[in-house]
């Protein structure tokens, strides 16, 4: 009983002495992870009594300073103008962000914030301070199935991997420079498509610092490249263009033959001609010595042979017999 009595005045005094003295520095409560070459914030506030104004503000690395941060050197001192990868964003009020760009693995350490004010020994270090981890964002490739070169059908794994990992980081993935509908640490690929080519950014953040990593991904398909299909396009016009030539050939060849027969046809199917049928005359009736032939040949009216045979058997002409044949 006597010990719980105890413990809540230890409790009531330390509320109240806080509450008087209102001198302190508050910084995150988990480390903080920043990513290799990238950008990271380290929240930070203070507080100090009324009546103070601060003149001064400092940020020194445990890694360099071995005087609890109350003499130089310092990363960051607001009295000297100068440039460096430690910039502070806070203000002379309440505000002691620091913001560290490019950040390097031998930035990793732990961090303290100090200010002046412009009361006579109104100076604090806060403690015990911020601590900061550097790593790389690693973005892995890991093959479910397949090997070599990546092909149709394969299946894989990308994988955004930091060694400091942080319960409020975030995953965004993105294929040339557009962002995906996807979350978290792993992007999936069941059966990769040539449409599955590309440049995938892998970004992860938290409410402190960002990072991102790109890979390539180069998806070889049973197709051929687009300069093979063009052979494959002007092999098969070619084909074409001879089956057709042959075609047109044999086809003219056939035609021509089928003239050649349709011409012996018409030949063969005209009347031969009839032999004459001029009168025949009897020898008898005439004397032999005094006989004579003619014969003439007109078709269609119009005389288109004539044939005069003419024979002279005796030296008087005195009978002369015609005979005029028309078809």
């Amino acid at each position: 009983m006597k010990m719980l009595q105890l413990v809540l005045i230890l409790l009531v005094l330390s509320g109240v002495f806080t509450q008087h003295s209102k001198w302190g520095v508050k910084y995150p409560d988990k480390p903080i992870c920043a990513v290799r070459g990238f950008s990271v914030s380290i929240k930070c506030s203070y507080y100090y009594p009324r009546g103070h104004q601060v003149i001064q503000k400092l940020w020194c690395s445990m890694n360099l300073n071995t005087d609890l941060c109350k003499n130089p050197p310092y990363v960051y001192d607001s009295s000297l103008n100068t440039k460096s990868d430690f910039d502070f964003t806070g203000d002379d009020k309440s505000d002691c962000t620091l913001l560290i760009h490019n950040v390097q693995f031998n930035y990793s350490g732990v961090y303290r914030f100090r200010f002046i004010t412009d009361v006579t020994g109104g100076k604090l270090t806060g403690y015990p301070g911020a601590t900061l981890q550097v790593t790389d964002l690693k973005v892995s490739l890991i093959r479910l199935s397949g090997n070599g070169t990546l092909k149709q059908g394969d299946s894989l794994n990308l994988t955004c991997d930091v060694s400091c990992t942080h319960t409020s980081s975030q995953f965004v993935w993105s294929k040339n420079n557009q962002r995906l509908y996807t979350s978290g640490p792993v992007l999936h690929f069941p059966a990769l498509t040539l449409r599955d080519s590309g440049d995938y950014t892998c970004t992860w953040g938290t409410g402190e610092t960002s990072g991102s990593k790109t890979i390539s991904l180069h998806v070889e398909g049973e197709s051929f490249d687009q300069w093979k299909i063009w052979i494959i396009i002007f092999i098969v016009v070619v084909i074409l263009v001879i089956v057709a030539t042959v075609i047109y050939l044999r086809r003219k060849r056939e035609r021509g033959e089928e003239n050649t027969q349709d011409g012996a046809n018409t030949h063969d199917k005209q009347p031969k001609p009839q032999p004459s049928s001029v009168p025949q005359l009897d020898d008898e009736t005439l004397p032999e010595e005094e006989v004579t032939y003619a014969r003439v040949c007109v078709k269609d009216k119009k005389v288109t042979q004539r044939c005069t045979n003419t024979e002279q058997q005796k030296e008087d002409d005195n009978v002369i017999y015609s005979a005029v044949i028309k078809s």
